[in-house]
């Protein structure tokens, strides 16, 4: 099961990939004030998210949201997320470096949006000439992601390719 932020949701509507979350996790869900969030008129990706969340649970805000978000200096609802993810005790698929720092606080098992590309890559979802074309695509459309970052991530799709490449050919 996954609990996803709308950090997460926003970028992967873009690329029009949504279907990686449900591909990698047979439960997903979020909290109201996220889908509240990125349902937006007029913004790319919006038709994609109204059917991709019409598909998932939606639960009201967790208790305590507010607390958490006042003694962490986060969002209601990215405490909303943590809380659920850690309530839940499941992943929370997020693209928010504050969101994650504090997540991983409360004990919860965060996953970056390129973690779930890597996943997907690695359970032959995706292969890895397509991830590294939708890494692009990601960071074209707008997801932040520290050079270093991509640069890390594009090796090691290269490596699952190249590994995939030797399995092929029986090596």
């Amino acid at each position: 099961m996954v609990v996803v932020d709308s950090s997460a949701l926003i970028p992967l509507a873009r690329v029009g990939r949504l279907d990686l979350i449900s591909a990698v996790f047979e439960e997903i869900r979020t909290i109201e004030p996220v889908r509240e969030e990125v349902l937006e008129a007029g913004k790319p990706g919006t038709a994609s998210l109204k059917s991709f969340l019409d598909d998932i649970e939606i639960t009201e805000t967790p208790p305590d949201t507010d607390e958490m978000a006042e003694l962490e200096g986060i969002t209601p609802a990215d405490a909303g997320v943590i809380i659920a993810a850690r309530d839940g005790e499941t992943v929370l698929l997020a693209n928010d470096k504050g969101l994650i720092e504090v997540g991983r606080t409360q004990g919860v098992e965060c996953w970056w949006v390129t973690t779930l590309l890597l996943k997907s890559t690695k359970e032959g979802v995706i292969d890895a000439r397509a991830a590294t074309d939708l890494l692009y695509d990601l960071v074209d459309r707008g997801m932040n992601l520290h050079p270093k970052v991509y640069t890390k991530v594009e090796a090691q799709l290269r490596e699952l390719g190249e590994g995939a490449s030797g399995e092929e050919r029986g090596v």
